[in-house]
């Protein structure tokens, strides 16, 4: 076996685990509040609301990743939770636009500072490379992003 290839099999090995952990992580209820806790499938639409304020149904279930329908019982979760507001949209009485109340505002502000702190302290730890090392990296991880992109293509006829 070439070194290359010994080293592409262990960065291999080294993205499973990680994913795995990411994975794990990403599997945690989130606190919100004293009584509130929020599932990994909630704080997702909530960080999607946060960050795209007053997007339909529709919309939302493109930022997630799910069907209209899926996304919205998401919302009716969200409703019940209070976390979340329905409001007729200004330009098409038929379409509604979905807001943060509050806590939901609390609830994304939370989970922005949960991720902007793992971010900051990922940022220190790779200030010792260069630019080029950096989007060497991301260059590669962009090759192992293609190929899983075909392999889910051949396995599940996405």
């Amino acid at each position: 076996m070439s070194i290359k290839e010994e080293t592409v099999r262990h960065v291999s090995g080294r993205l499973r685990r990680i994913i795995a952990r990411h994975i794990r992580i990403e599997k945690l209820s989130i606190q919100v509040g004293e009584l509130l806790t929020v599932s990994p499938g909630e704080a997702r639409a909530i960080q999607a609301l946060g960050q795209n304020r007053g997007v339909n149904i529709n919309t939302l279930g493109v930022l997630l990743g799910v069907t209209r329908s899926a996304s919205s019982q998401m919302v009716g979760k969200l409703v019940k939770k209070g976390l979340v507001e329905k409001h007729a949209s200004e330009c098409n009485n038929k379409e509604i636009n979905i807001y943060l109340t509050k806590i939901g505002e609390e609830a994304f502000a939370n989970h922005e500072a949960f991720h902007e702190k793992y971010f900051v302290e990922l940022l220190d730890r790779l200030s010792g490379f260069s630019d080029t090392q950096i989007a060497t990296a991301a260059t590669i991880l962009s090759v192992f992003e293609d190929v899983m992109d075909e392999r889910m293509e051949e396995l599940f006829d996405v």
